[in-house]
């Protein structure tokens, strides 16, 4: 048994060092009805895309479904302009016209139309503004919906739904907000709202065309006692104040994609990093994966980001994306499927392309990183990525000899100590992962001292 332990240390030693940045080559799909696509979210093993001309579109790696107008159910098929899945399954449709929000309950029933159901949330009767560019469900239920004003009355700034019966639109709860619902010491910036996330406090983040962002902890939503905004703009760390997108990942933290690059906040200091090495100067669409990387659509292409805010890999034309601008970005999670919506600027036409990465939930990348780990430069901890919650993570030198059994945590981090408590010196090491289930991988790391 020993042997052939040491076979398969030998053979991850023979590997190169460097983590296994995600690589190859971009599918591109033909698009039905040569759709426009506006916004991206995953259900599962199907994409669905809100679109321009083509109503609700979504592929499940085989078949496309396509939600028409005409066909009684989505009410219009032009400018869908974003698309979110619920907890459900439920998918929400927004767009700029007085038939505001659409709502579909298909029943889990993909291709079958028969037994779907469709709801309807309209400008001037349940929403205030009929422009209607972002949307995040809300920790307590329902959903948040953030808006455009192009009158610039600050009304309907966002707003939020309880449902309280998916079957009826009777007994919803609509909480409207704007600048008559706050004093002018804590007014919402804008009222062209262009992005929302939720962090894990539940405080919602607002990202506005022209104004950066607002970090919102809303409290109980029908009181303002308990609110506070704090605003964040170019003035105190944001690269532009023009937002495209924001995003949270797993680990809580909070990234904003703008008009003049990538930035991540830090809850610690309160401050922003931006993030250098990008492909393009904007960052339009933010995505992460299971492993916690960080997926960038820019106007030169697609940038995949470690955890550490270093950049690890770029794709472009050459690697078969068809054009430079990435208007969305959307990972599927489970296989690490990446996909991205490019335009082509002259006639504005998307294209849907995919690309495997490998970096899915499923254990079929572990890598360590910084790789190679040199003292001085690096950060004093060495992350082991890919390693599932519950694995059995153990530092091995090559001669076999267990050096450092580590933590169970997700990622897992080695301080570069033996088991007790003293440097290891300059070599490779091996790390060994044993995940719940009983499967096995090795990767190495190389220690600089």
């Amino acid at each position: 048994m020993r042997n052939k332990i040491l076979g398969a240390i030998l053979m991850a030693v023979l590997v190169s060092c460097a983590p296994p940045a995600a690589a190859g080559e971009w599918t591109t799909l033909t698009l039905p009805n040569n759709a426009i696509v506006y916004d991206m979210d995953i259900q599962g093993d199907t994409i669905w895309m809100s679109t321009h001309r083509s109503g609700l579109l979504g592929y499940d790696g085989d078949l496309w479904v396509v939600h028409l107008s005409a066909e009684g159910g989505i009410r219009t098929n032009n400018y869908n302009y974003t698309v979110q899945v619920d907890s459900n399954g439920d998918k929400w449709v927004g767009r700029d016209d007085a038939d505001a929000v659409d709502r579909l309950d298909d029943a889990g029933t993909y291709t079958d139309k028969t037994d779907d159901i469709w709801t309807y949330y309209d400008y001037q009767e349940e929403l205030e503004n009929r422009r209607v560019f972002s949307m995040v469900e809300a920790p307590q239920g329902g959903m948040w919906f953030g808006m455009r004003d192009e009158n610039h009355n600050r009304l309907g700034t966002v707003e939020l739904l309880i449902e309280n019966d998916d079957t009826t639109t009777d007994d919803d709860v609509w909480y409207h907000y704007d600048n008559a619902w706050t004093p002018d010491s804590t007014d919402f910036s804008d009222d062209d709202v262009r992005a929302l996330a939720i962090d894990d406090p539940g405080r919602l983040w607002i990202g506005y065309y022209a104004t950066g962002v607002d970090a919102w902890d809303y409290g109980n939503p029908a009181l303002y006692a308990d609110d506070s905004i704090v605003h964040y703009s170019s003035d105190n760390g944001l690269p532009s104040n023009l937002v495209h997108t924001l995003h949270v990942g797993d680990d809580g933290r909070v990234w904003v994609g703008t008009l003049g690059g990538l930035a991540v906040y830090d809850g610690r200091t309160d401050s922003w990093r931006t993030i250098e090495g990008l492909p393009g100067l904007q960052a339009r669409a933010i995505d992460t994966d299971a492993l916690g990387h960080v997926w960038v659509g820019t106007e030169n292409g697609v940038a995949m980001v470690y955890g550490n805010g270093s950049v690890a890999v770029t794709y472009g034309t050459e690697d078969g994306i068809p054009n430079d601008l990435i208007s969305e970005i959307a990972v599927d999670r489970e296989n690490g499927v990446v996909w991205a919506v490019s335009v082509d600027e002259a006639t504005q036409a998307t294209s849907l392309s995919f690309l495997e990465s490998g970096y899915g939930s499923s254990m079929t990348n572990v890598f360590a990183y910084p790789n190679p780990w040199k003292e001085g430069r690096d950060a004093p901890e060495i992350t082991v990525f890919g390693a599932p919650e519950g694995a059995d993570v153990t530092v091995i030198d090559v001669s076999g000899q267990e050096l450092r059994k580590l933590r169970s945590t997700e990622p897992y981090v080695w301080d570069t100590l033996n088991g007790a408590g003293n440097e290891v010196s300059s070599g490779i090491y091996v790390v060994r992962v044993e995940t719940p289930e009983g499967e096995v991988l090795f990767t190495k790391v190389a220690v600089i001292r």
